[in-house]
């Protein structure tokens, strides 16, 4: 991580996620995520987090008397009704700070309780996304369709929850001179087989979300360099859901 420390950095992030930082900190922290990619993912993941706070969260009312509270912070236009533009954005620092009051909220037990609840629900967030993409996963085996491949084996591992796979290649011969193997995603809600890539040996690959989870695969021979649809022989495939 950057220079700055990281359990800062750590707090910082935590603190922004739910807009507590003031600017000179917000400052200090995205200059930090501009420079180093671990802070730019460490924000990232606690604003992922603290969204799944919001849902969380249960409706709270708001304590008596907190509208007159509000309203006595309100610039004199505003009371008026003369300025109805202007006094919506000066009243919306003047509500926060007035709803804080109300709630009667200690800044340091907040700042500590908040970075505590973000972690938890960050690192169950994880073990859940982990064994939803376990449980989920899909072995598929693709059936040669030319019997020229027949002693050839092809394995798709596919994760669902991340729209992510790995191939396996065994015995595949090598592809023609100008020519390579490409292979496909098959979602029956796209209007083409969707490309994972070229494949000369087992690897991994990433596609955008498909609409099942059990999307079907193929490979077929393209020219070098593959193609964005398929325009060779289809030597290999497995129907989606199977």
């Amino acid at each position: 991580m950057s220079s700055e420390t990281p359990s800062r950095l750590d707090d910082l992030a935590a603190l922004h996620a739910v807009d507590l930082l003031d600017h000179e900190a917000r400052q200090e922290l995205l200059d930090a995520a501009q420079r180093d990619p671990a802070v730019e993912a460490l924000v990232r993941d606690y604003a992922e987090t603290a969204s799944l706070l919001a849902y969380e969260a249960p409706p709270i009312a708001p304590p008596p008397g907190l509208r007159q509270k509000i309203l006595r912070q309100l610039p004199a236009p505003a009371r008026a009704g003369k300025s109805n533009i202007i006094a919506f954005t000066q009243w919306v620092p003047y509500a926060i700070a007035a709803g804080l009051m109300a709630l009667g909220i200690s800044q340091s037990l907040q700042i500590d309780g908040l970075k505590s609840q973000l972690i938890s629900t960050r690192t169950e967030a994880d073990r859940l996304r982990d064994s939803n993409a376990l449980a989920g996963l899909r072995l598929a085996t693709l059936e040669a369709k030319d019997a020229a491949y027949a002693a050839s084996k092809i394995l798709v591992a596919w994760d669902p929850y991340r729209h992510r796979g790995v191939v396996s290649l065994q015995n595949l011969p090598a592809a023609p001179t100008g020519k390579d193997y490409q292979l496909w995603v098959l979602d029956p809600g796209a209007e083409a087989p969707v490309s994972a890539g070229v494949v000369t040996d087992s690897r991994s690959f990433a596609v955008k979300p498909v609409s099942t989870p059990q999307p079907g695969f193929a490979v077929s021979l393209e020219p070098a360099g593959g193609r964005p649809e398929p325009t060779g022989p289809i030597l290999f495939a497995v129907a989606p859901g199977l």
